[in-house]
């Protein structure tokens, strides 16, 4: 018999051991696509012969359609439904998968991996609107941090996982495994998940209604704020993300098969931070943990702007700076989103979407940024992460934690009504 996940109608209820799962899994599809082939960039560059450069830009190419996707995806989830959207989104990740695994060249490989991101885009701008119409702010912020917590999981192992893959066999391997976690995310979906978007609270599928929802949003200064908070915190992620391979293996020789190692302490202490947040959150709220969070992080930038005056720092210098900024995301980041997401529970979908869209844009302007500046050295990496610790605290003191008054006045004007729980 088909087990469904029923949407939560009691406290008790609210979230399921077996809906935490599902969701975190089908929310990793994007970091195994992005982490788990990083250790293969130098060999792919060597195998289709091209420069690290355009390795790179492999990356960069995903984050930037991931981007743009959204904000036509997300829309759409509201007009048929998170289920469908999902759905579609799931198919043509299993068709991108085999294109990368297949490719014999490098633009087969960028166009693969654009329409992967395609895919990606459908799967990860639903998930936070299906969460959204489940659960209020505190709870959406202590629910998805928890989501965030079991996805991590998938960059934890997906570098190593990926470092393995290719000791023993091709590059090519590495896609062929995606897509095998691709094939069992999709059955579990499948077959738990319920709709959780009701026929009465579908939006009419018109482009102007759209646009004047994406008009709204960038009308709201202080969702704003927290949107940009957690765009620029993000972005100092991308950075590591798309710079690390060269920095760990290429710069300081580290073996391809323990670069998941060291990348992997930085997302468990991600992961750590991201479990205490969702412990937390009930008892000091969201807002709170988001100023401390962005002011450690803050903190952090410091020493990476003390190694990027340096000509050549040790690697455990990088590392240590590296993973102190990155812990600092699992507090961020889910809390920036609430905050977003608090003022458009009526449009949750197209709120998502352009949360997703302005975030991994962001993050896909920096990654290449910081490709365009590559020096053979470090300095990229610390200083494009510094730049991005010290703009969202920037961002979040400018647009958001000194508008309170004014934050807590326009919530009290909202009504909170039926099971859509805001007026947005």
């Amino acid at each position: 018999m088909t087990r469904r996940v029923e949407a939560p109608r009691t406290p008790a209820q609210r979230l399921s051991p077996l809906l935490l799962i599902v969701l975190g899994l089908l929310a990793a599809l994007t970091p195994f696509a992005i982490d788990m082939y990083l250790p293969s960039i130098p060999a792919i560059a060597r195998d289709l012969n091209a420069g690290i450069e355009l390795a790179q830009l492999s990356v960069t190419v995903y984050l930037g359609v991931f981007a743009a996707s959204q904000l036509v995806l997300g829309p759409l989830s509201d007009v048929h439904g998170r289920r469908a959207i999902i759905g579609v989104g799931l198919a043509v990740f299993v068709v991108a998968d085999i294109g990368c695994a297949l490719a014999p060249s490098m633009p087969v490989m960028l166009f693969a991996r654009a329409v992967q991101a395609i895919g990606g885009a459908a799967v990860a701008v639903t998930i936070p609107a299906l969460v959204r119409d489940l659960f209020d702010k505190d709870d959406y912020a202590r629910v998805m941090g928890m989501v965030m917590l079991v996805m991590a999981l998938a960059p934890l192992v997906a570098p190593s996982l990926g470092g393995l893959i290719i000791l023993h066999g091709s590059w090519r391997w590495v896609f062929a495994v995606l897509l095998l976690i691709t094939l069992i995310a999709a059955a579990l979906f499948f077959r738990i998940l319920p709709e959780t978007l009701q026929a009465h609270r579908r939006h009419p599928l018109a482009v102007s209604h759209i646009l004047g929802n994406y008009w709204r949003l960038l009308r709201h200064r202080i969702a704003l704020g927290y949107l940009l908070t957690g765009a620029a915190s993000f972005g100092g992620m991308m950075i590591f993300i798309v710079t690390s391979p060269y920095v760990y293996i290429e710069l300081h020789g580290v073996p391809e098969q323990y670069f998941g190692l060291l990348f992997g302490v930085n997302v468990l202490l991600a992961m750590l931070f991201s479990f205490a947040n969702a412990r937390l959150v009930p008892r000091f709220g969201s807002e709170r943990l988001l100023s401390v969070g962005l002011t450690v992080q803050g903190i952090a930038t410091l020493p990476l702007l003390a190694i990027a005056l340096l000509p050549q720092a040790p690697l455990i210098w990088i590392a240590l700076a590296a993973a102190c900024y990155i812990a600092m995301a699992g507090m961020v980041l889910g809390n920036a989103m609430a905050g977003f997401m608090s003022f458009f529970a009526s449009m949750a979908g197209t709120a998502s979407a352009f949360t997703g869209a302005v975030r991994f844009g962001f993050g896909a302007l920096a990654g290449s940024a910081v490709s365009l500046l590559h020096d053979q050295s470090a300095r990229p990496l610390v200083l494009g992460m510094a730049v991005c610790g010290l703009l969202a605290n920037v961002v979040y003191r400018a647009m958001c934690y000194y508008g309170a008054a004014e934050r807590v006045s326009t919530r009290a004007a909202v009504p909170r009504t039926g099971a859509d729980g805001a007026g947005g």
